[in-house]
């Protein structure tokens, strides 16, 4: 035997012993509750009540002694069954009869159950699954009409993505119609907060433009300005870093504007020196490309007056 399992052995006793302290511990526990009952009782004046065995199991010595051995536990009860197997693995070398498993309840009345639900359905139904009734049928075919009629009244080219020329057009012509928008001037800032966020318009200015005006032959530089409404440029980005740009219509368009804001080099106009111009007509939008830093890529077009 090695030194294991003798290790094993001596920790198996152990528990052995300790478990039967705790049962000499639990029946002194016991006997300490019945003696506090029975001085309860006393001091109420009420004779302790204790049940007599039966006198049959006093005339036999040995019935009575059998009776007492089962009523005091044994280790044995109080081990479990991996404990049972170790001290029987120690001692004879042979491992316990492992506990079967009980066995799983046999599934045939589950299936018989489901099978007469499933012909308690069949005979109420007549054997036919529930179809929808003929008006549901009529809603059904009404509304998949009119489906159709509504798509085939959006124009083929709402249809699919529209083309940076187009969506262009469409900036032009909602940007020259904010100088026609009438109410008061809240409902005209809404029209032009409204534009704004349709286009996702960015705002730009020429960020050399203090320098430009001493050395207007230099390239202006454009950078990305917040809020919108205080730049100078707005653009619609038209991807791959190209944005469609117009003048803020809020612009003043005088002298400085256009030899070092970007105007110059930003559009084609009817400017003439000595005039400040607040109104723009835009034919076609300027086209910047920007990165860090934006510059023009390609002019536009655009008619002012005073």
């Amino acid at each position: 035997m090695g030194n294991d399992e003798l290790t094993r052995i001596h920790e198996l006793a152990k528990r052995v012993t300790l478990l039967e302290k705790m049962a000499l511990r639990q029946q002194s526990r016991i006997d300490e509750l019945v003696e506090r009952l029975e001085e309860a009782e006393r001091r109420a004046g009420t004779p302790p009540q204790r049940k007599e065995p039966p006198k049959a199991a006093a005339d036999d010595p040995a019935e009575a002694n059998a009776a007492a051995q089962r009523a005091v536990p044994s280790v044995s009860d109080l081990l479990d069954e991996e404990m049972k197997r170790d001290l029987s693995r120690a001692y004879t070398g042979a491992a316990a009869s492992p506990v079967k498993p009980p066995e799983q309840p046999p599934q045939g009345k589950a299936m018989n159950a489901m099978e007469r639900a499933a012909g308690s359905y069949a005979r109420a139904t007549g054997g036919k699954e529930s179809t929808p009734s003929d008006r549901a049928r009529q809603n059904e075919a009404a509304r998949k009409k009119a489906a159709e009629a509504a798509l085939d009244a959006i124009p083929v080219h709402e249809l699919r993505e529209r083309t940076p020329a187009e969506r262009a057009a469409d900036y032009i012509r909602d940007y020259n119609a904010l100088y026609d928008v009438v109410g008061t001037m809240f409902q005209k800032k809404k029209a032009q907060d409204d534009f704004i966020k349709l286009y996702e318009v960015q705002g730009m200015r020429c960020t050399n433009m203090q320098l430009r005006l001493s050395r207007p032959e230099l390239e202006p530089r454009f950078v990305a300005v917040t809020p919108t409404r205080d730049a100078d440029f707005w653009g619609m980005p038209l991807g791959n870093g190209l944005f469609a740009v117009v003048p803020n219509p809020f612009l003043v368009y005088g002298e400085e504007m256009h030899t070092a804001g970007g105007m110059r080099e930003a559009f084609n106009s009817n400017y003439r020196a000595g005039n400040t111009y607040g109104r723009f007509t835009v034919k076609e939008t300027a086209t910047f490309q920007f990165g860090t830093i934006g510059k023009v890529f390609k002019r536009g077009q655009v008619e002012v007056t005073v």
